[in-house]
């Protein structure tokens, strides 16, 4: 197969419209336009249930039922929670009487409904993943995924001017952090669902489906009685198959299921945790059938690709999206896109190896910017030709040069500056915020502005880690803990929770396996703390080892080492 004649994509001279957006962002007109369905407003869908959109990346829907109110997903602070029960308090007085999660995503404004010490008085139902997935993405991969999720939503950008973000593709933003500190306010499900099943939830019918999304964990929501349907998987943008900030694979072909679903129910009203509701029984078939065929042509021409022996790259090349998919209701690409869709669905089937053998071994990437910076006749000629390439808006092409002169001389300012001129370039023709925030973060960093290794939010709390079992950041210790611990030989040590339990660190080889306490352990040392402090210290508190947070038995220089990593 050749792609000799397809058109130069906009990060290589590609015809593109710039425009200037409301609070200065210089972007794509299209991708500012998508801006207009995200004003802060509650939508009255039917009787008896509300849509609130604006206050954040996620939408909450309220349901009023016999005796209160029903909140279906709480944005993903209390900050967020407490704007849209603003403005559910202007349509109902009603206390609330339930909550209900659509998957682990936007559940962390809950406080706002269940007070701390309240837990349990208030039924919280979800699917029953919800608690394993939030453990891995706030225990095991918080550090990475904080940073990422930070990158991805912009939040080292500036709220206004050139670098702003029009909208987050899914909404109109993550955080407003010129306007508050988010704090994370978790409650724990009382009730599990599994799909199939059916409640009434103060007088209000439900049925639940298992639909995957962008989470194993995601519910489909039918009122039978109202006809309308709560969903995470029919987005206002292309479904996100790969998501920048690293993500467990999401296989298509599970969100089809979801999706046929839906239609199967043939809804009069639609509701999603993002976007705008659409409510007509033609709007929604149309909207959503559109919406999974571009789903079901991206898979299906990878896979063919696949099979005809295309590698990644060329896949790229091979997928492209007919104008009746690509320009559908929901099908825009304003927050992934397709090219990185592609090579995930490569990845989730096939794994990395394209077919090339070059791929199993290549050069180091240092080694390779020598020999490529020798081979262009020395670095000035390589910056010259970079300095033409982002003349003629080849601005991917000047940014990989760029690269190559950076690996060699990595604190070049000259070098820096060519590269963070052909990634804001970049960010300014994209339609997809994900693309844009990453892009116009890279370019700040290199120009001194930002720097991504401070952290601006932190999503665990205290009250969040006493929310989480016990295990979660116990576990946590795997990543934490350096295989130097175990250097001279196999040790035990006896973590105690009071109130929680105890668990056995095994260190060995450089590995920490966790284990309930054995009835005569031979612990090396035993620390032993409150749950509470345990929670402060998870938590952000700036717990001192020279407090008395903690009791320490045994080998004291060892005890020490593990609660530093803590």
């Amino acid at each position: 197969m050749t792609f000799a004649n397809i058109a130069p994509s906009r990060y290589m001279g590609g015809p593109v419209r710039i425009e200037t957006g409301p609070r200065g962002a210089v972007a794509e007109a299209s991708y500012i336009a998508h801006s207009h369905q995200f004003a802060r407003k509650l939508h009255e869908v039917t009787d008896g249930v509300w849509c609130h959109v604006g206050s954040c990346l996620g939408n909450s829907t309220m349901i009023e039922g016999e005796t209160g109110l029903i909140i279906v997903d709480t944005g993903d602070c209390i900050e967020q929670s407490q704007q849209q029960n603003e403005d559910f308090r202007k349509a109902s007085s009603k206390p609330v009487s339930a909550l209900i999660y659509t998957h682990s995503h936007y559940a962390l404004g809950s406080r706002t409904y269940v007070p701390l010490g309240q837990e349990g008085k208030t039924p919280v139902w979800a699917h029953k993943a919800v608690m394993t997935n939030l453990a891995r993405t706030i225990g095991d991969l918080a550090p990475f995924l904080t940073r990422r999720v930070a990158i991805q939503f912009g939040m080292f950008l500036p709220r206004e001017g050139e670098d702003s973000l029009p909208n987050q593709g899914l909404g109109p933003f993550f955080f407003e952090l010129d306007k508050y500190k988010p704090t994370s306010g978790f409650v724990r499900p009382t009730n599990d669902i599994e799909d199939g099943q059916e409640a009434t939830i103060d007088g209000v019918r439900f049925k639940f489906f298992h639909a995957e999304g962008d989470t194993d964990d995601t519910l489909l929501i039918w009122m039978p009685d109202r006809k309308t349907v709560i969903n995470n998987i029919a987005w206002p943008t292309m479904f996100n198959i790969y998501t920048l900030r690293g993500e467990m694979f999401r296989n298509p072909v599970k969100l089809l299921r979801g999706l046929d679903l839906m239609l199967e129910l043939e809804p009069d009203h639609m509701v999603g945790v993002h976007g705008l509701p659409i409510s007509g029984k033609e709007a929604i078939r149309k909207a959503v059938t559109e919406y999974r065929d571009c789903i079901q042509f991206t898979y299906d021409q990878t896979v063919r690709g696949i099979n005809a022996g295309l590698s990644p790259a060329e896949l790229v090349e091979f997928v492209r999206l007919p104008p009746a998919l690509a320009n559908g209701r929901l099908t825009g690409q304003f927050y992934g896109e397709l090219p990185f869709y592609v090579r995930q669905i490569y990845a989730g089937l096939v794994g990395w190896f394209g077919a090339d053998t070059v791929e199993l071994h290549p050069v180091a990437p240092v080694e390779e910017a020598r020999r490529l910076i020798d081979l262009s006749g020395g670095a000035d000629r390589m910056f010259e030709a970079a300095e033409r390439s982002l003349a003629a808006r080849e601005y991917s092409w000047t940014a990989q040069l760029a690269t190559y002169l950076l690996r060699q001389s990595p604190n070049d300012e000259r070098y820096k500056a060519l590269k963070a001129k052909a990634l804001r370039a970049m960010g300014q023709v994209t339609t997809a915020s994900n693309t844009r925030s990453w892009y116009l973060t890279q370019a700040r960093e290199l120009e001194g502005d930002v720097d991504t290794r401070q952290l601006p939010v932190r999503f665990a709390n205290e009250a969040m880690v006493k929310q989480m079992p016990p295990l979660t950041y116990v576990n946590a210790l795997r990543f934490r803990l350096p295989p130097e611990l175990s250097a001279d030989g196999a040790k035990v040590v006896r973590l105690a929770l009071t109130g929680v339990g105890a668990f056995d660190l095994h260190l060995r080889h450089g590995v920490v396996e966790i284990r309930p306490p054995a009835p005569a352990s031979a612990a090396e040392c035993e620390i032993e703390m409150t749950f509470d402090d345990w929670a402060k210290m998870n938590g952000g508190a700036k717990a001192s080892v020279d407090t008395s947070a903690f009791t320490i038995a045994g080998n004291a220089a060892l005890a020490r080492k593990i609660i530093d990593a803590i």
